[in-house]
């Protein structure tokens, strides 16, 4: 006993650190030590939270040391939700919602001509978003769209891209740009008729200008346009890595293909991985996936699996989100339910209808796998609250951590359901930054005050995580920063400081609790708050350096605040 004691004393004197940080602000988001000083790290662990006095033991002649001073060091923060495939098309390619003039759309199809490999298709685009989303009515938007958008020509980019087919698009899918070369490639020429449901704008010697609309000109490119390669997809993967690692991110919950997941297994086997990940599948895939043995807990701590993704209604943005009651601007409008919520099946003797999105969340839930189902519209959020009562009747009441996706619009009376429902509100608070603007317009007054109601959610017992929904959609960018995020919902305000008081302002969360919203509460949204999500000792030594301590600025420059240095499984990844 005497022997083992002593094995074991010698081992603590023994244990130094690789790394330290000290003269710091830690703002730990543990509540059992919530400041500190100091942090000390071995290997890929915590193993000491305290004062700058007594990090002392931990260093060594082989210890890299950070002077902090004075700045505000936090758990990495972690992003509840991210299209990571889309978000590289974005990051790398060509993205034009700003664009609606000549030399900026030439400037940006050059630099990504650039920047790609030999061959690889340029696609995307989106051009004149913001031109048509401008201003916030939705009737001058419609009237826009018919009259006065910028339309590309051949000629401005075919003199530098003779050998890169370039495909892209409007904001509005309805218009779309190809150059020579891609013209070339579908046989679309002067001496050719228009192809099926497509209408090619040709100039007065028959010459095809570039400009093709109709029905089927998407399905038409589609079956040209190769796949992007492994080497391009690697590439992307890693250049959005890289933009992560600025933005302090080290965790994010990702809903992209499974040839995404292939390549986050091939990055982290290469030693590349620079982000933990929590890929989820689809929720028409769950009998697959059980089969595999993959449930709640599955992967390790740099990929984890075990949860489904279902959508239930639209978006806000073109509104398709599902309300009890129509569109404030459309008294036709109520939304739309996603494609997996049919058929409706039979139940108690033909006494009720079952939908089949419950149909397969109930079997899912059952085999021990994650839910997290998109809601928009006050009557989908309502409608998923149901589900979770029968979810408990049919499969028993236990900790299932039911991620309710955007959380987006709540009905007064629903609030206080969430309570001890085991319900993760899976939010992103910059949808209210962005989409104040014109909110009120499309479902009124009063509907909106339960819209991006992130002080409502908090105290009804539903656990807030954040996130950013990186890329975003055809008429706004979401992007990866947390400051934004941060900034929306202690501000909630536009990013030019409107209104002044803020949008609904009983909804703002305190800097603290915003704080925990996209650190701690995202772990414990993917099961995983014991390993990660506060500096803690034993946990993950995922860590940022600030430029300025949100604790103390005014919050109206906590959109500006940077990310000083990134620490991600013990090692810098990032430095300004």
């Amino acid at each position: 006993m005497k022997f083992r004691f002593i094995f074991f004393f010698s081992f603590l004197i023994a244990e130094k650190a690789d790394l330290v940080i000290q003269n710091a602000y830690v703002w730990t988001v543990d509540l059992s030590k919530p400041k500190a000083e100091a942090v000390a790290v071995h290997n890929n662990k915590i193993i000491f939270v305290g004062s700058n006095k007594a990090v002392q033991k931990y260093i060594d002649s082989n210890t890299t040391i950070i002077d902090a001073g004075g700045k505000l060091v936090l758990p990495g923060f972690n992003d509840n939700h991210v299209h990571f495939e889309s978000t590289c098309r974005i990051v790398t390619g060509l993205n034009l919602l700003d664009v609606h003039q000549e030399k900026p759309f030439i400037s940006r199809v050059r630099d990504v001509h650039e920047r790609f490999m030999p061959g690889v298709w340029i696609t995307g685009g989106l051009w004149s978003a913001y031109q048509a989303w401008e201003s916030s009515s939705i009737s001058e938007e419609g009237r826009k769209a018919k009259i006065d958008f910028f339309k590309p020509q051949r000629k401005m980019v075919d003199s530098f891209t003779a050998e890169r087919p370039v495909f892209i698009q409007r904001f509005d899918r309805k218009v779309f740009f190809a150059n020579s070369k891609a013209l070339e490639i579908a046989g679309i020429t002067k001496d050719r008729a228009d192809p099926p449901n497509i209408h090619v704008e040709r100039d007065k010697r028959g010459n095809p200008t570039g400009i093709l609309t109709g029905s089927g000109v998407q399905k038409y490119f589609n079956n040209i346009i190769p796949p992007r390669s492994w080497k391009q997809r690697v590439w992307e993967s890693e250049a959005v890595l890289k933009r992560c690692a600025r933005f302090g991110v080290t965790s994010l919950s990702d809903m992209s293909d499974a040839r995404q997941r292939e390549i986050f297994y091939y990055l982290n086997n290469e030693d590349k991985l620079t982000v933990r990940i929590h890929s989820r599948g689809y929720l028409d895939q769950w009998e697959k996936m059980s089969e595999l043995g993959i449930k709640i807990g599955s992967g390790d701590s740099m990929i984890r699996l075990g949860t489904v993704k279902a959508w239930i209604d639209g978006i806000m943005g073109n509104s398709t989100a599902r309300f009890y009651k129509a569109y404030s601007h459309n008294s036709d409008e109520f939304g739309i339910w996603r494609k997996i919520m049919f058929p409706w099946r039979s139940q108690s003797g033909g006494r009720d209808l079952q939908s089949n999105l419950e149909y397969l969340a109930i079997k899912a839930d059952s085999a021990g796998i994650q839910l997290s189902v998109h809601a928009i519209g006050d009557a989908a959020n309502s409608y998923l609250l149901d589900m979770m009562d029968r979810l408990n009747e049919h499969n028993g009441v236990k900790n299932r951590r039911f991620r309710l996706v955007h959380a987006q619009v709540i009905r007064p009376d629903d609030f206080k359901r969430f309570n001890n429902m085991s319900i993760i509100a899976e939010v992103q608070p910059y949808h209210c930054t962005d989409d104040m603007r014109w909110m009120e317009e499309r479902i009124g007054h009063e509907r909106s005050k339960g819209a991006y109601a992130f002080r409502s959610l908090w105290d009804s017992g539903a656990v807030v995580c954040f996130g950013s929904d990186s890329p975003g959609t055809n008429a706004s960018r979401y992007p990866l920063n947390p400051m934004l995020g941060l900034y929306a919902a202690i501000t909630r305000q536009t990013l030019d400081g409107k209104p002044a008081d803020g949008w609904f302002p009983d909804e703002k969360l305190s800097v603290e609790e915003a704080i925990q919203a996209y650190t701690l509460n995202s772990a414990y949204a993917s099961f995983e708050e014991n390993i990660k999500g506060s500096i803690t000792e034993g946990k993950l030594a995922d860590l940022v350096i600030l430029s300025d301590n949100l604790l103390e600025i005014d919050p109206s420059k906590i959109k500006d605040v940077e990310v000083k240095t990134t620490i991600f499984n013990g090692k810098i990844i990032y430095q300004q």
